[in-house]
């Protein structure tokens, strides 16, 4: 922004107003005739001066360039069509062979941030995005830790005798088709987890999950010190897996994908099906959120920044496999057999260890991972708003990969990119949306939300006075099949009216709506189809959420849970999720896609031109109605003995209830006169999330800040219901620690507290 000064009027009129004419004899002289030339004089200026000053108005009005070279948002506005009116333009407009094109380039090379291919398609975003002709298009680069293997001294495990090496897991994975051949794949390997060399007994841990190791560690008394320890992928996020391995002394661990939990038995595999080849890895991050180096602060050049050598998270190695290179292994386990619901689909015996048949073999682990600062780049589109343009919209997705990412997460970005080409189109029409909605392709999200985490940090305090709601697509499509979605309550009702402008993307079937095929596929209660609330931190939505207390929402399609009950779909994150697998096995002519950014797109339009948000703050008080009670259930013998004051809580949530119940009936019959009206009620309803934000963070995990709903301390990919609660009263049960007692009733206080906050927000003055 420039700032001119100018010689105000006021300063003018006492320049002159010091003058008298009186004050010099030549003047007193001065004949009226004189007096009267002067005076048309002065007349003749003014007039000229205003001449000139309209002229000026008229082009700065049209040709002002606003911030970052965007067009004024009010140039060009005629006559604006009808919020719905719009949204079938804009999904009218959206065309499935260009969503196409766009993931067919965008998944022509491995995109893993900090590399060359990551960063090329930095620039074909930033390229396709400013040809659509939205305002302004920009990237923004942080600094941060980044971890990658050694290509010249890959990972692997080991089976040995001695000093012979009797068999070692791959390397890389076998081509199968043209893409897995491409030399750019980068090796499977578990991002941050620690270098070193691991050797001794194998035993096997199940899923790594704290019950499984108090198994181990209670029922069967077993000491797992010094042990390398192979646990199948799923059920929590890889990450706790070897937290919970190192917190009990393991010398490393080793993950694997399971065909029954990745595979259906007796199904042909990949390139013959969509299932996971005995060949395949899984790779993934095992690091927290956001960058090491300079936590709850954005990575900037003049940022602060830790030692490396201070960052302990992760001291021991971790390395995945296929399930084919896994079966060498477990295959010569000895010990007890695993109990049934340890067991996979594996063509052998599941056993524990500790150790081997043959007592002369040992596990070797070697993992040669490295650390360095590299520079990451979000690319960030702006449409500002015509009405309200410090409000915003996000449409978020990210765009790095571990290998070619034609699922997660391109068939996301090639699906934004269309939207962005869609509403440029718009523009040109002199339609522009009365908030501003931002577009925000992410990087480094594989590695831990990393693009997403320091750009919210850099700009937290405006975005939690402005932000509306963030809309996250992690990816598009895993299957054709029914919508999935987790979404704060707030925005529940603008998913539940948009998909009801949206075709079915099911040809065959006779339901005519996106909402009616949803509901049909997965009803919910109340007869809407079904939502979750806990968002988890397993994509970019995590920190906004959080963090910011944005409402959010995270969507996607995918397969039938009840036909095929596995834990994601198979090929995630392995050299095989390649356009070919897409294109023959997930969504063929591209129809989901297309329908998920008529979704996108459509909510994105309601809430950056709905005069009212479509927020109804009493989903937000029933679902908490419900958690309180669920609390009272569980735990009010224990806390009673305790004396916890659970009649404070549920108190405090009759009065979320009640105010929000007023709330609604006030909005449904107010009399809304102008747009300072909408704005307040707005603003109350935008404002209503961020009551549930606490300064001071969850206990011992300062980062989460969302008193309702926040990752499980155990499981950063689900959330726990009010999580400070829920996080101490497992450790009080499960690890027997009487001295958490008063951290529960700081935490129960705290929440009473946070609820009855909320309740206040709603009310006129709310003082």
């Amino acid at each position: 922004m420039v700032f001119k000064v100018r010689c105000t009027p006021r300063v003018q009129q006492e320049r002159f107003s010091n003058l008298s004419l009186a004050d010099d004899p030549k003047m007193v002289i001065k004949s009226n005739r004189c007096n009267r030339c002067y005076l048309a004089t002065l007349l003749i200026s003014c007039l000229l001066f205003l001449a000139v000053g309209i002229v000026i108005g008229y082009f700065v009005s049209n040709n002002t360039k606003l911030d970052d070279n965007q067009a004024n948002p009010a140039s060009g506005l005629g006559s604006q069509p009808s919020v719905e009116e719009a949204i079938r333009k804009i999904i009218n407009r959206l065309d499935k062979s260009k969503i196409k094109e766009n993931l067919r380039l965008f998944a022509s090379e491995t995109r893993m941030s900090g590399t060359q291919g990551g960063n090329e398609l930095v620039h074909l975003l930033e390229k396709s995005w400013k040809e659509a002709g939205i305002d302004s298009v920009k990237t923004t680069p942080y600094d941060v830790l980044m971890s990658y293997p050694n290509d010249t001294n890959p990972n692997k495990i080991q089976l040995i005798s001695g000093n012979t090496v009797l068999f070692e897991s791959a390397t890389a994975e076998k081509a199968l088709d043209a893409d897995s051949n491409k030399k750019t794949i980068v090796a499977p390997f578990n991002a941050f987890a620690s270098a070193g060399v691991a050797e001794g007994d194998l035993v096997y841990i199940n899923y790594g999950r704290i019950e499984d190791f108090m198994y181990l560690t209670k029922n069967l008394s077993m000491d797992l010190t010094g042990k390398i320890l192979i646990a199948r992928y799923g059920k929590i996020f890889r990450g706790s897996k070897v937290e919970n391995a190192q917190k009990h002394n393991a010398s490393g661990i080793v993950m694997y994908t399971d065909p029954s939990d990745f595979n259906m038995a007796g199904e042909a595999t990949y390139p013959n099906s969509w299932w996971m080849p005995e060949t395949g890895v899984q790779r993934g991050t095992v690091g927290p959120d956001g960058d090491f180096l300079t936590p709850f602060y954005p990575a900037k050049d003049y940022a602060y920044r830790k030692a490396e050598k201070d960052i302990e998270e992760f001291r021991i190695p971790a390395q995945p496999i296929s399930y084919g290179d896994a079966e060498k292994f477990l295959r010569e386990l000895s010990g007890v057999e695993a109990p049934p619901d340890w067991r996979g689909k594996l063509n052998i015996t599941y056993r524990i260890g500790t150790g081997f048949s043959n007592s002369s073999l040992k596990a070797k682990l070697i993992v040669n991972n490295f650390e360095e600062v590299r520079t990451i780049y979000n690319v960030i589109g702006y449409i500002k708003g015509s009405v309200e343009p410090d409000r915003y919209i996000l449409l978020g997705n990210h765009y790095d990969a571990w290998v070619f990412g034609s699922i997660d997460p391109l068939s996301g970005t090639a699906a934004l990119t269309e939207i962005i080409h869609s509403l440029g189109d718009m523009l040109k029409q002199g339609i522009r949306p009365k908030r501003t909605i931002v577009f925000c392709s992410w990087g480094a999200e594989e590695h831990g939300l990393f693009g997403s985490t320091e750009w919210v940090e850099e700009y937290m305090k405006v975005l939690y006075e402005r932000a509306i709601a963030y809309l996250n697509v992690d990816y598009a499509c895993d299957y054709n099949y029914v919508l999935t979605a987790g979404t704060s309550p707030l925005l529940q009702d603008t998913l539940y009216e948009t998909t009801k402008l949206i075709a079915n993307p099911d040809k065959k079937s006779s339901y005519k709506t996106l909402y009616d095929i949803w509901n049909k596929r997965a009803p919910g209660d109340n007869g809407e189809p079904s939502v979750y609330y806990s968002l988890g931190s397993g994509s970019d939505m995590a920190t906004f959420y959080q963090r910011a207390g944005v409402p959010s929402i995270d969507m996607w399609f995918t397969y039938n849970s009840d036909k095929w009950p596995i834990l994601s779909y198979p090929v995630y994150h392995s050299a095989y999720e390649t356009v070919n697998l897409y294109e023959r096995y997930i969504d063929p002519d591209y129809t989901y896609n297309l329908a998920m950014a008529q979704l996108w797109s459509g909510m994105a339009w309601k809430l950056a031109n709905d005069d009212l948000l479509k927020f109804d703050v009493r989903r937000y008080s029933t679902a908490i109605t419900q958690f309180v009670s669920k609390l009272e259930s569980q735990f009010s013998n224990s806390w009673q003995a305790q004396n916890v004051n659970i009649e404070a809580l549920k108190s405090a949530a009759q009065n979320l209830t009640d105010s929000a119940n007023k709330f609604q009936t006030y909005v449904k019959s107010a009399s809304i006169k102008n747009a300072i009206d909408y704005r307040i009620i707005n603003d109350k309803m935008i404002q209503f999330e961020r009551a549930f934000i606490d300064p001071e963070g969850l206990p011992e995990r300062r980062i989460y800040k969302h008193v309702i709903f926040a990752p499980s301390k155990y499981d950063s990919y689900s959330d726990n219901d009010f999580p400070g609660i829920v996080d101490t009263m497992s450790e009080i049960e499960n690890n027997k620690a009487g001295d958490k007692w008063e951290q529960l009733k700081q935490q129960v206080s705290i929440a009473t507290f946070t609820i009855q906050s909320a309740a206040n927000t709603l009310d006129d003055v709310g003082l």
